[in-house]
């Protein structure tokens, strides 16, 4: 195993996860290298309720992505969203340490450090503090406030809180997976990143990322985080509507996302489509313009929260490039002329391109993904995260060895050093020869064993990749034990001292006593069996009396600790 550093994103949704995993080139874009989706429940407008759910669906998420990249993922940052995240704003100041050469970095540096030590109520944390202006002797606002000449220097900051609960909860659920959180980001943060053209965010524009349970508005004006809000409000409301109609849950969805619409009068007015039930008797018939209206009254509530908020941020007449509606449900069909509608400003439908390499566009294309991608993109300016990369081991050569019958091809000569039982003993299972190419042959099989050359190098095996015997079998490429098979006939054994050479004794590898087993040949004093008659194999035994039956027990004993020849009685 070895340590590859990766950027890995988890976005935890309402309805589903979405997990990502990218690497920053050179060029600083950034790779996608793999994006997941998996339902999920147990999260209710943002907030986890069910732990065990979540992290099941995360595991499911984050196991499929450790699949297709081989890697185990140990860090990860998050991004939370929710009505628990909310922006707060507040205005401090310092005075200039000297007036006559204007302000200056340190100047700046202390009013930061004022602005960190601003403490959050008891239940929530501060996400980020973003400053919103710079004012120069309360009269004159700059952009850049070194260089400006003034006694006092003010600015207003814009801090997001998050409550600590959902935090925890979101943490815990990664840890149950043994993964580190290394941040959290809020969805409002991190979305904009991943959708928005720099000359957007400067001239002004509202980022609408529409989720399951969670509604999201960020209000870019001067390249600067104005405003954010979480409306508890998305399209598992516009899911529950369409479930009063009479249509099963579980075609809700997908009934919405192929033939709904967000305006009603541009749907069909005589077109029917027909809806399974629990039986075929079940099924009903549902106008298209009735389905589109439906949808149309719960889009346009979330519009009409969407144009309060951005006129709450007091910047609604400064967004020159209007709305960028994204997310999930920013799929569904002529949403973004409902808003246009209400809103009456510019409005379009963006997925995440901006930040990322043009081979990850393909992968990444899906209004779905822009969250997880701008958790990519944040993180990565942060560090990378640390995962555990597997390295397949390297696939050993397959080794050849015979299945039964006589000695295969060219190398039916039957020549080289075979396996016998210790001190001359024949041997019941011969061990494997490997010839001269390195594959390990089975004793039956009498392929040439391996030869070496001159210099060390071993001389070629004159046997083919696959050779077929007299008996129609073929060497096969094997890659566990040599495969055991009788002993052959009696003038293919070699004498006992074959295998001595290579550091055996009597052709038995050393230390393995059990890999060639003795065939124990068993024979009658001639005394004995005179005038019995012939037996053959273990029935023998049944004509001996009981003190040679012991004696020959006895010996079998010794011979199998000492390792002796059997001898005649």
């Amino acid at each position: 195993m070895e340590t590859k550093n990766y950027t890995v994103a988890v976005d935890l949704g309402s309805s589903s996860v979405v997990v990502a995993v990218g690497e920053t080139r050179d060029d600083g874009r950034m790779h996608v290298a793999a994006v997941v989706s998996k339902p999920v429940e147990g999260v209710n407008a943002g907030r986890i309720d069910n732990i065990e759910l979540v992290s099941r669906a995360i595991r499911e998420a984050v196991s499929e992505v450790e699949a297709q990249l081989g890697i185990r993922i140990t860090e990860a940052y998050a991004g939370i969203s929710g009505d628990f995240v909310r922006c707060a704003r507040h205005t401090d100041h310092v005075y200039v340490f000297d007036p006559e050469t204007g302000v200056s970095q340190r100047d700046v540096d202390a009013l930061f450090d004022r602005m960190r030590n601003v403490q959050a109520p008891d239940d929530e944390t501060i996400m980020e503090r973003i400053p919103q202006n710079y004012m120069v002797d309360d009269s004159q606002e700059v952009k850049n406030p070194v260089g400006s000449f003034g006694k006092k220097l003010s600015s207003t900051f814009n801090f997001i809180l998050c409550h600590k609960t959902p935090i925890q909860r979101l943490d815990m659920a990664l840890k149950r997976l043994s993964i580190k959180m290394l941040g959290v980001f809020s969805d409002a943060l991190a979305t904009p990143e991943a959708v928005l053209l720099p000359e957007e965010k400067e001239e002004g524009v509202a980022v609408v990322d529409l989720g399951a349970g969670v509604t999201d508005v960020t209000v870019y004006y001067r390249n600067v985080v104005r405003y954010t809000v979480s409306i508890p409000m998305g399209a598992s409301a516009i899911n529950r509507d369409i479930r009063t109609m009479g249509v099963p849950e579980k075609h809700v969805e997908s009934l919405k996302r192929r033939y709904g619409s967000a305006v009603a009068e541009l749907a069909p007015e005589d077109k029917l489509i027909r809806v399974n039930g629990r039986t075929a008797r079940e099924a009903k018939d549902i106008l298209l313009r009735n389905l589109a209206t439906v949808i149309e009254a719960r889009a346009t509530d979330i519009a009409e929260f969407v144009q309060q908020e951005i006129k709450d941020s007091g910047y609604a007449s400064k967004l020159a490039y209007g709305i960028v509606l994204t997310g999930g449900s920013a799929q569904l069909k002529d949403l973004d002329e409902l808003f246009r509608r209400v809103t009456e400003t510019d409005v379009r439908v963006a997925v995440p391109d901006v930040g990322i390499a043009e081979e990850s566009g393909e992968l990444a294309a899906n209004p779905a993904y822009a969250t997880a991608v701008g958790i990519l993109l944040k993180g990565a300016a942060q560090g990378a995260c640390a995962v555990v990369e597997f390295v397949a081991p390297a696939a050993s050569a397959p080794r050849h060895v015979r299945t039964g019958g006589p000695a295969c091809g060219a190398c039916a000569s039957g020549s080289g050093p075979t396996s016998s039982g210790r001190f001359g003993a024949p041997s019941r299972f011969r061990t494997a020869r490997r010839s001269a190419c390195g594959t390990t042959r089975s004793p039956t099989c009498s392929c040439a064993p391996a030869r070496t050359a001159p210099g060390g190098s071993a001389a070629p095996c004159a046997a083919p990749a696959r050779s077929s015997g007299t008996d129609g079998s073929a060497c096969r490429p094997h890659s566990g034990p040599a495969a055991r098979a009788p002993a052959g006939t009696p003038e293919n054994r070699t004498p006992p001292t074959a295998g001595r050479a290579a550091g055996t004794r009597g052709g038995t590898p050393r230390g393995d006593r059990f890999a060639a087993q003795t065939r124990l040949e068993l024979h009658i004093p001639e005394s004995i069996r005179q005038g019995e008659p012939k037996f053959h194999g273990r029935r023998r035994r049944g004509n001996l009396t009981p003190g040679e039956r012991s004696r020959i027990t006895q010996q079998r004993i010794e011979q199998r600790l000492h390792n002796l020849p059997f001898n005649d009685l």
